[in-house]
Order: C-alpha cells, then sequence, then structure tokens
C-alpha cells in the first residue's frame, strides 16, 4: 500500500513535469505500465492465496489491483515517458562526445574493479573461508568419488571447482580449498562488471551513469553476497556479463567501420565456450542470441560473426554428448526441462483427482510418483514433484497426452500452477522475502544421503555473520531501496529497455537484450519462484545493455568515422570550453 499511496501522491507533480516539456503520447510506456499494474496484482494474489482468481474473488484482492491499476499505471506512464524523453537526449549526447573525441572522466578498469573488491571485503572477511554451498558441496561429493559423477551440474564447472578445491587441500585444508575458489570468483567478477563499466564509458556514457553503475555492483548486497558463496552461479554471471559486453563492442565496432581483427573474433568464441560449459542455460543464450547477431552485423562480417557463435555451440555438443560420455559422466535427467509441466500435473492431481481418467492416471504414474503428488506440490518449488521422476523417459509419450488433454479440462490449474512458479520474476515489492539473497550466507551440513570427508567451517563466529545478514535483511525491507534484492525490478527494467528499442525503432539493438530475455523465459520454467541467484547474470548486464539501448543508434549513426579507442584512459579533448558549450547550447536549442 505504501508504495501505490506514493504513486497516486506522484501523479501530479509528475503529469505538470511532463506538460512541460511537452512530451508526446508513448503507447509502449503506456502498455508496459499496465502490464506492470496487473503483475503486482496478480503478484499479490499468489503471495497471499496462491492463485489469480483471488483478485476476482477476494473483496479487498479486487480492490487492492484496482488501486494498483489507478494508481501505479499513470504515475509510471509518466516516469517511463520521462525516461525515454531523457534517454532521447542522452543518446544525442553521447553522439556529441564521441564526435569530439571527449569521454567522461572516470576511474580506470583496474580503479573500478579494485573499488568493487573493496566494497565485497565485509562479505569475504566475515564468512571466511566463503559459504560452502548445497549445490557446490554436491559438486564435490561427486569430484571425489562420494557420489555418481553428474551433468546435473556441468561437469566441466565441477572438474574446475574441484581441481582449485584440491590445491587447498594438498596445501592442507579444506577450508583453504574454498578461499581459493571464493577469491578467484571474487576477482573475475570484479573483472567482469568493471569491463562493463568500461564500455559503457567508451559508449560515451557520462560520468552521472557511470557512478550509477559503480554504486549499483559496489553496494547491493548481492554482490558481495554471491561473491564469497562457493558455488557455479556467481562465475556464470561473471562469464554472463563478459559475453554480453562483447557483443556489444563488437557491434559498436562494425557501425563505426573498425575492422573486424580475429582477436575479437576469437575473444567472443572463447567467451562463448566459457558460457555454455559453465552452465546449461548458456547454449540456450548463445543459440538463441545468434540469429540476431548475425543479422544485426555487416555483411561482410557475418560469416566471421556466426563462426565465433557456432564455435561454442559445437563445443558445447562434443563436450556433452561425446567427451562426458566416455568419462562415464551421467547426463543430466529430463525432469531438469519438465518441472514446470511436472508442476501443473501434480497442482491438478491435487485439486481435482476425481476428474483424472484411469488412462491419465497410469500413464502419469509410469512418470511420477502419482500418489505423493498432491503433498509433495508446492506452488514457488518444484524440486519435490521433480525427484519423484522414474527416469521412464519412454513413457513421456503417453505422459504428454494426458497432460494436454488434463490441460484443455481444465486450463485455469495449469494457469495457476504456471504462475504460481513464476510470478516472482515479476513482482516488485519488498515484503516479499521468499528466496532472498541470504539463503547462501550460511554453511550448509552434508548432502543428505551421502557421507563425505570434508572439513570446512567459518573463520568468524555466528553472531558476526548474524550481524551482515541482519544488513542485507533491513536492506531488502527498506521502501523502495530495498528492491534491488527482488527479482521483479531487473525484469521491469530489461523489459522497459527492449521497450525503448521497439519505441524508437532501433531493431537491430535488440540483439543485446536478447541473451537476457532467453535468461528470463528460462527463469519462468526454472525449479524455483523468484531466485537472485538465478536473476544474477542478467542484473550484472543490465547496466550495459540499458546504455547500449539507449545511445548506440545515434551515436552509430553519426560517428561512423570516429575511432572506437581501445585504451580506456581518458584523452585530453582538443576541444575549447567555450567550444563545448557552443555545442551544448546548439544541442539544448
Amino acid at each position: 500500500m505504501f508504495k501505490i499511496a506514493l504513486c497516486a501522491l506522484a501523479i501530479a507533480p509528475l503529469a505538470i513535469v511532463a506538460r512541460r516539456k511537452h512530451l508526446r503520447f508513448e503507447p509502449v510506456a503506456l502498455i508496459l505500465t499496465v502490464m506492470f499494474a496487473l503483475f503486482q496484482a496478480v503478484g499479490h494474489s499468489y503471495e497471499h492465496y496462491g492463485t489469480f482468481r483471488a483478485v476476482f474473488d477476494v473483496p479487498a484482492e479486487t480492490a487492492l489491483a484496482a488501486l494498483a491499476l489507478l494508481a501505479y499505471t499513470p504515475c509510471l506512464y509518466f516516469v517511463l515517458s520521462l525516461a525515454f524523453s531523457w534517454a532521447d537526449a542522452a543518446s544525442v549526447r553521447a553522439a556529441e562526445r564521441l564526435r569530439s573525441g571527449e569521454r567522461a572522466r572516470f576511474l580506470s578498469f583496474w580503479a573500478t574493479a579494485g573499488i568493487l573488491l573493496l566494497a565485497w571485503l565485509p562479505y569475504l572477511i566475515v564468512f571466511a573461508p566463503g559459504s560452502f554451498t548445497y549445490d557446490g558441496i554436491f559438486q564435490m561429493d561427486m569430484w571425489h568419488g562420494f557420489a555418481a559423477p553428474s551433468d546435473h551440474h556441468p561437469w566441466i564447472m565441477t572438474a574446475l571447482m574441484g581441481c582449485v578445491f584440491d590445491i587447498g587441500r594438498m596445501l592442507g585444508s579444506d577450508n583453504l580449498g574454498v578461499a581459493l575458489w571464493v577469491g578467484m570468483q571474487a576477482v573475475v567478477q570484479a573483472l567482469a562488471l568493471a569491463a562493463s563499466v568500461s564500455c559503457m564509458r567508451r559508449m560515451g556514457a557520462p560520468t552521472a551513469v557511470l557512478a550509477a553503475a559503480l554504486v549499483f555492483f559496489a553496494i547491493v548486497p548481492a554482490w558481495g553476497a554471491y561473491a564469497q558463496a562457493f558455488l557455479k552461479d556467481t562465475l556464470f554471471a561473471s562469464l554472463f556479463c563478459l559475453y554480453v559486453t562483447l557483443l556489444a563492442e563488437l557491434w559498436m565496432r562494425s557501425r563505426r567501420g573498425v575492422a573486424f581483427d580475429m582477436r575479437s573474433i576469437a575473444l567472443l568464441a572463447a567467451a562463448g565456450i566459457a558460457l555454455c560449459l559453465s552452465r546449461h542455460n548458456g547454449a540456450y543464450v548463445v543459440a538463441l542470441t545468434m540469429p540476431l547477431v548475425i543479422a544485426s552485423m555487416p555483411r561482410q562480417a557475418r560469416v566471421r560473426v556466426a563462426g565465433a557463435c557456432l564455435v561454442p555451440l559445437l563445443a558445447f555438443v562434443l563436450v556433452s554428448r561425446l567427451a562426458y560420455p566416455a568419462m562415464g559422466v551421467i547426463p543430466s535427467g529430463k525432469q531438469e526441462t519438465l518441472g514446470a509441466m511436472f508442476q501443473q500435473t501434480a497442482r491438478y492431481v491435487k485439486e481435482a483427482p476425481d476428474d483424472v481418467a484411469e488412462g491419465e492416471r497410469a500413464a502419469i504414474a509410469a512418470v511420477l510418483d502419482y500418489d505423493a503428488l498432491p503433498a509433495l506440490y508446492y506452488g514457488s518449488r518444484s524440486d519435490a514433484v521433480k525427484a519423484t521422476y522414474t527416469g521412464n523417459d519412454d513413457a513421456l509419450g503417453a505422459y504428454f497426452k494426458a497432460w494436454a488433454s488434463m490441460g484443455v479440462r481444465h486450463p485455469g490449474i495449469y494457469v495457476d500452477a504456471f504462475l504460481n512458479g513464476c510470478y516472482g520474476y515479476f513482482y516488485a515489492d519488498e515484503s516479499w522475502t521468499h528466496n532472498t539473497w541470504d539463503y547462501r550466507l550460511y554453511n550448509y551440513g552434508s548432502v543428505p544421503g551421502i557421507e563425505d570427508d570434508f572439513e570446512v567451517s567459518y573463520l568468524f563466529g555466528e553472531k558476526t555473520r548474524g550481524a551482515v545478514i541482519a544488513f542485507c535483511n533491513w536492506w531488502q525491507n527498506v521502501p523502495l531501496l530495498g528492491l534491488t534484492g527482488h527479482c521483479g525490478l531487473y525484469a521491469w527494467l530489461l523489459l522497459a529497455a527492449a521497450g525503448y528499442a521497439v519505441r524508437t525503432m532501433r531493431w537491430k539493438t535488440l540483439f543485446v537484450l536478447v541473451p537476457s530475455l532467453v535468461l528470463l523465459l528460462i527463469c519462468c520454467v526454472s525449479p524455483v519462484n523468484g531466485y537472485l541467484r538465478y536473476m544474477l547474470p542478467i542484473m550484472a548486464a543490465l547496466p550495459l545493455q540499458m546504455w547500449f539501448v539507449a545511445a548506440a543508434s545515434e551515436c552509430c549513426g553519426n560517428v561512423r568515422r570516429a575511432a572506437f579507442a581501445d585504451s580506456d584512459r581518458t584523452k585530453p579533448s582538443c576541444a575549447t570550453p567555450a567550444s563545448r558549450r557552443s555545442r551544448r547550447e546548439n544541442l539544448a536549442g
């Protein structure tokens, strides 16, 4: 209610500002804000009742939905329209900077990375050697032979983590092994984020935008929290950010007529390989981004860019289909991709058990533990239902037919099950504390059913760690500021960036958003609802993507002859203060 009241009070002042600026009608902004308001109402309904039907059946929810539409839509419409107007002007100013050879005065790449590491140092110290998470322990169980090797977590990533962990073991301490991995991934994360900020600077971003990106990466607790966690996702987020940065750099170079050297192509291919092999999602990102990337590049460069995109996919297929089976690594089960469908089946069996035909029941029972489904179903997490998968892939055909016939009879149940598993990725509310970042700020015990010999423990006591966790939770509950700890904020910022590209008909710039849009779609069918860990890659790339969409077209349309310098140092400008003032006055006019 606080945000609804705040938005209602802000409508009149924002309308006055918009009128003074003579803003035109923005249909894209209106569509996005209506969608946002509807998702907030639906999200609240799922948070408290687990169904969208509460919006229609519960008077309080109906009233809240009406208030959300009346307050959010006009307020955020004006906010987004003003943001679009600012982006229009910012793109012109960026082109002006690039034409004149100027760059914003800002920190160097190494200074930016150093500041980020210093900002995360409290988390790295207080939680030293690092949180030995459930996924990380399971990967080490597989690496050390306590569990069968599986590609459930990409085996190459497991091997890399295991080798680093073993170095610490050889030096006499499991704690040291965890600390070595955590230290390495923190440095890689700092370098990747600093590279994205430096790329923004080369694209003409002003000092204020660069400072905002740096502050976001430095102070939002998620970055420090995941920097100290022993798991694969932090490194994947860094590689994802690097991949998006290289795509943006390559496109900007091509639009300025800078020749494509083999070093740039090789870097893109290497980043793509690392992305595909560090997490299964990476292959979907590279494959689905490839057509737009190729289409957006100049014709003379498309063959080389296509090669840089195809090589990672070829490497992924060879490793997963040939190398892993030869090494005895068990492939990931089909249940990982069918979790959303299994959730729909479980909810159907729970809510309409009398409407399941005998043949449908037999088809489901051949794939899942039919009798256990009602008790195991939990709307925001599919792990319990997936765990009952029998592994009988041959029975999936009959299951799909049963799934389809049941969905035709009760589509509302399927809609409820799907949205109940993903609404948290679009629901922006500080009070929603499900799956917050403190989920990774503690040690797990051994994986159930597996006995291992790891000896990992925190150096500081629970009281000291608890103080940092309390700070994280306090941050997350601060009005508006706490939204930085929720997935919904980043999903809507990403959609707003896509909307701006559509609004300005900068179709070729959309390719840089596709990697994040693919991950957002994958989040919608992921096993956990509203999980910040799954949103981390999108968060990492978002500042660069938003600036790219705002500035790329105008910059590239006007500075085709300007050199896209590789150096990250600020070049001295030959323009006098008076000439710069004159350009600004002309721009304002």
